[in-house]
C-alpha cells in the first residue's frame, strides 16, 4: 500500500468518525432539549396548580371574613 493510499484511507476514517461524533452530539443535544422542555412544562403545570389552590384558599378565607363582618354589621 502506498503512502498516499494509506493517508487517504486514514483521512476518510477520521472524517467518518468525526461525522458520526457530530451526529451523536446533535442527537444528545436534541434529547436533552426535549427532556428539559418536558421538565419545564411539568414544573409550570405544578406551579399553576399550586397557585390555583392557593388562590382558592385565600378567596375562601376572604369570603368567610366578609361574611363574618357582614353578620356583625347586620
Amino acid at each position: 500500500m502506498s503512502r498516499q493510499h494509506f493517508f487517504l484511507v486514514a483521512l476518510l476514517a477520521v472524517f467518518s468518525s468525526a461525522c458520526n461524533t457530530a451526529q451523536g452530539v446533535k442527537k444528545d443535544v436534541a434529547i436533552g432539549a426535549e427532556k428539559t422542555g418536558e421538565a419545564l412544562q411539568k414544573g409550570g403545570e405544578a406551579v399553576g396548580s399550586a397557585l390555583n389552590k392557593t388562590g382558592e384558599v385565600v378567596g375562601g378565607a376572604i369570603k368567610k371574613s366578609g361574611e363574618a363582618v357582614q353578620k356583625v354589621v347586620d
